[in-house]
């Protein structure tokens, strides 16, 4: 008598179970690639700075230091989309401290820090 063969796909339970875990691989992967800046890739930092610069925005003043990862507290500060054509949808930027910052525009975690 042959026994019916089954699949990884249709144990609902073992399913979810790698899905949860396919889930923490990516969000550990999105959140380091944030942490690093990677989020501007590296050939669109410069051109992204140089229109932020020709855009001529206020500079803020900030009395913590600046660093990517930092989630940029609610306050006096205006922010303003970035174009897609230098990050994926959803990022923002502002001045400050003379220095433009790219963040998420939900979390307002620095993405990236230009010096």
């Amino acid at each position: 008598m042959r026994r019916a063969r089954t699949y990884p796909w249709t144990r609902t339970r073992q399913f979810s179970a790698d899905d949860a875990v396919a889930g923490a691989i990516v969000g550990a992967i999105t959140g380091a690639a944030i942490a690093t800046g990677a989020v501007v890739p590296y050939e669109r930092r410069e051109p992204l700075r140089e229109y932020i610069v020709r855009e001529s925005r206020p500079s803020y003043h900030y009395d913590e230091e600046v660093v990517v990862g930092r989630e940029l507290p609610p306050g006096a500060y205006e922010s303003y989309e970035v174009p897609e054509e230098y990050v994926p949808r959803g990022h923002h930027y502002t001045v400050v401290n003379d220095r433009p910052v790219i963040f998420h525009s939900e979390t307002r975690r620095i993405i990236h820090v230009y010096e």
